[in-house]
């Protein structure tokens, strides 16, 4: 399917009846009619109002002037709770788009004051630099041609949760507490398999080589939710050394044991969702576990077997991907597919995420910046299933003007 960010150029190539139904549907949960009205009208000026989403540039496009006061009124300071419609459309996609994987990503949100609710000045590695930012987790729903952001997250400092007046101000609620990023990201991909959500279980995939592996690996594996995920070649796995048949399980970096099978790997073809072309990568596996330190209690995660998938591009002198994952039944060629879901995912995020505002929220509430993502994301499925429609309208009609 040709990529997504090269169908979806305006707003306009969604019908407004579309945006209408969609908004409608996925709205659904908020008991008030006014409330469903304004959700409308912030989905629209997100599809169609170039820039920067400000609340008075989105107001815009109701057209009389209390539209500014009643969005700001709505994402800010109202009473509809952001979870229903997030559930209403992951169960949506789960139909729809047919995910292979639940994909979170890490965003960093740069700000110029201290007032946003979660803004912290620290080194961002997406960013490769000191930042003042807020750090948030969103899970996508993802298949190879498309992905959609379902729920998201904030990173919450305990200089915003132990600072009361702070605490006050932005409305964090009272069971808000401080957690590791590790945790965060667990807690809001786990958050989808809560029967609630309706969706069918799906492996998490993340790229984890700035996060605690170890972390993520035992937490994952506590909550019983299948993983892929990309590992730094530094880390450290116990595993058998393919070029010494025999010989006992020892400690290696992911790296140098990769190195050691990748003559025992096999080419694959993946398409490049940036350039929408086929490209070629080796792929090794092999079986690891993780170096353990024993916990009273807990299966101990050296005791916890796990592939270690080496992916070479073909260009000589390149360093391998290096995918950890607890599918143990899974080849490592899919492994690797579904590790590549990242790409997807960054790309879509690039090109519709950030096109429909999801950096953009100015409010300072907890609430409020909960609820602008929320119809972001709405807003993003807008696009992509548009431009999927239209897709599969155009080559009916292309089917049609062929046939004898």
């Amino acid at each position: 399917m040709e990529t997504v960010e090269r169908v979806v150029q305006t707003a306009g190539d969604v019908t407004d009846d579309f945006v209408t139904e969609f908004c409608r549907r996925m709205l659904a949960s908020l008991k008030r009619r006014d409330q469903r009205t304004r959700g409308e009208w912030y989905v629209s000026g997100l599809l169609s109002v170039p820039g920067r989403k400000s609340i008075r540039a989105l107001a815009a496009v109701a057209d009389h002037g209390a539209a500014e006061q009643s969005l700001h009124h709505f994402i800010s300071n109202s009473s509809w709770a952001w979870g229903p419609v997030r559930q209403t459309l992951a169960r949506h996609l789960d139909r729809v788009l047919l995910p292979q994987a639940w994909v979170i990503d890490l965003m960093a949100i740069p700000k110029a004051g201290v007032h946003s609710v979660g803004v912290e000045e620290s080194f961002r590695f997406d960013l490769g630099r000191v930042v003042n930012s807020q750090q948030a987790y969103g899970v996508s729903l993802a298949s190879e041609q498309l992905s959609v952001p379902v729920n998201w997250d904030l990173n919450l400092p305990s200089e915003w949760l132990d600072n009361e007046e702070r605490r006050r101000r932005a409305r964090i609620p009272d069971d808000a507490a401080a957690m590791r990023v590790e945790t965060g990201v667990v807690h809001t991909v786990a958050e989808l398999a809560d029967p609630a959500w309706g969706l069918r279980r799906r492996p998490a995939v993340l790229d984890a080589r700035t996060l605690d592996v170890r972390a993520l690996v035992e937490q994952f594996t506590r909550r019983g939710i299948p993983f892929v995920m990309r590992v730094d070649g530094a880390t450290r796995v116990v595993g058998f050394d393919p070029g010494q048949p025999g010989s006992g399980g020892r400690l290696f970096q992911a790296e140098q044991l990769a190195e050691r099978g990748k003559k025992l790997s096999k080419p694959v073809s993946w398409v490049d969702p940036e350039y929408s072309v086929t490209r070629s990568v080796l792929v090794s596996g092999a079986r690891v576990t993780m170096p353990g330190v024993r916990r009273a209690g807990a299966t101990p995660l050296s005791d916890r077997p796990l592939t270690l998938v080496g992916g070479w591009p073909m260009q000589k002198g390149r360093s391998p991907e290096l995918w950890l994952s607890n599918l143990l039944d899974v080849p490592p060629a899919a492994l690797l597919r579904l590790g590549r879901l990242t790409r997807r995912v960054s790309q879509d995020f690039t090109g519709v995420s950030t096109r429909v505002g999801m950096r953009d929220f100015e409010g300072r509430s907890y609430a409020g910046w909960h609820r602008h993502v929320t119809l972001c994301s709405v807003a993003h499925a807008i696009l992509v299933l548009g431009a999927a429609r239209q897709q599969r309208f155009g080559a009916l009609r292309a089917a049609g003007a062929s046939a004898p």
